[in-house]
């Protein structure tokens, strides 16, 4: 038993479950490993919607396998069948002779002897069959045995058309010189034209314009208040009082104290910060997550969610989509998000888009493991490998997008 390949039988079941999309899309890549599949040709004959592509189908299928009944009876259905002509009957010499020979007896008549005719040989009955022929096809010809250029009629046409060309040429020269632009409307068509970059990856790179910083504001100087001048009063001078008798009183004896044990003060435990969320398909196209080197209590970017699309889902976008949140969960516009590549490197804001709109979008161009991305200026995490492809076809240029969030967060 012939084993069929995976796309082929990923390809079948698609078809026999009713998504004809997902059908087309597994059994062409099938057919581009083995163009003489005829199962694939087939089945995918069924999963197209336009009569011209079954029939283009149908007829790849005939070309590998004339026998094939199933595309022989898709055709018939589709009447795209063209009747089949039998094939010439070769004529042998001895059936070219037989007239000859039928002629040589006569039809009837008892006492007349028929007239033996020699029997020809094949070169001599091709030589007779030539010589009989030619002169009926010099009757055919029109006007007799004169050819067609010999003919006064064949001229004068010819003469008209080559007139007629001529009139079409200066009329096309004459409509040129008329309408033809000045030269200074010919520098202003060029100018747009070489502003325009043939690469759309130059397109990205916007011009950035610095935010001034807001000055300091003087504070106000403090200004010394005088403060009032007292006035001094005469006491009067107090008359001598006899010095009382001092009794020594005894003083109670000191105990000991013991200090009071103090209970410890036990540290309030940090909250764990939740796993960001992460679609699974990324991992299997080999897209990971580097986190960022920071102490704990520092400061950084941390990746809070990380989405996938494939290319139905991404409706022919190939972009990657950040967005970058304060701890309020608010975009921060102006913050700097760093797309990298093998041979370079692009930084975009985050600009204040209306939603559903993100923040920052960076188209790709390059399959999987092409591109990374990061929030610039502080510590950030790091999502690497991205590009375009799926997991069944990596090397392949298919439009997908990726969906990236960052939020600031204190380790």
């Amino acid at each position: 038993m012939i084993k069929q390949h995976p796309l082929l039988v990923q390809g079948i079941e698609a078809a026999k479950a009713g998504d004809k999309a997902k059908a087309r899309r597994l059994l062409t890549q099938a057919i581009r490993r083995n163009p003489d599949s005829v199962e694939a040709w087939l089945w995918l004959s069924g999963a197209i919607g336009t009569p011209q592509g079954r029939v283009f189908c149908l007829e790849k299928v005939l070309s590998i396998d004339p026998t094939n009944q199933l595309a022989q009876r898709g055709l018939a259905a589709l009447g795209a069948v063209r009747p089949a002509q039998p094939p010439p009957t070769p004529r042998s010499p001895s059936a070219e002779i037989a007239p000859q020979a039928a002629l040589a007896s006569p039809p009837g008549g008892e006492g007349v002897a028929a007239i033996p005719m020699p029997v020809a040989r094949p070169a001599q009955a091709r030589r007779l069959s030539r010589l009989r022929d030619r002169p009926r096809a010099r009757l055919a010809l029109p006007g007799g045995l004169a050819p067609l250029w010999s003919q006064p009629r064949f001229w004068r046409a010819v003469l008209m058309c080559l007139g007629a060309v001529a009139l079409a040429l200066a009329g096309i020269l004459a409509y040129d010189a008329i309408k033809r632009p000045a030269n200074d409307e010919l520098v202003a068509v060029r100018l747009p034209a070489a502003a325009e970059s043939p690469d759309p990856q130059h397109t990205l790179r916007p011009t950035f314009t610095t935010t001034p910083l807001p000055t300091d504001t003087p504070l106000p100087t403090d200004t010394a208040t005088p403060l009032p001048t007292p006035t001094f009063t005469e006491t009067p001078t107090p008359s001598p009082t006899p010095t009382a008798t001092l009794t020594l009183t005894p003083q109670p004896t000191r105990r000991s104290v013991r200090p009071t044990p103090t209970a410890a003060v036990t540290p309030t435990p940090r909250p764990t910060l939740p796993p960001p969320v992460w679609d699974p398909r990324l991992t299997a196209m080999g897209v990971r997550l580097e986190p960022a080197q920071v102490p704990p209590g520092a400061g950084y970017w941390r990746l809070v969610e990380a989405r996938w699309s494939d290319e139905h889902e991404s409706a022919g976008k190939h972009t990657i989509y950040v967005e970058v949140l304060d701890p309020r969960g608010g975009r921060v516009v102006g913050q700097p998000v760093v797309f990298e590549w093998s041979s370079g490197s692009l930084t975009l804001p985050v600009e204040n888009r209306p939603p559903p709109d993100w923040g920052a979008n960076f188209p790709m161009f390059a399959t999987l493991g092409s591109y990374s991305a990061r929030v610039g200026v502080e510590p950030s995490d790091r999502v690497v490998s991205m590009g375009m492809g799926t997991i069944e076809n990596p090397d392949f240029t298919v439009h997908t997008c990726f969906y990236l969030t960052f939020r600031w967060t204190q380790r």
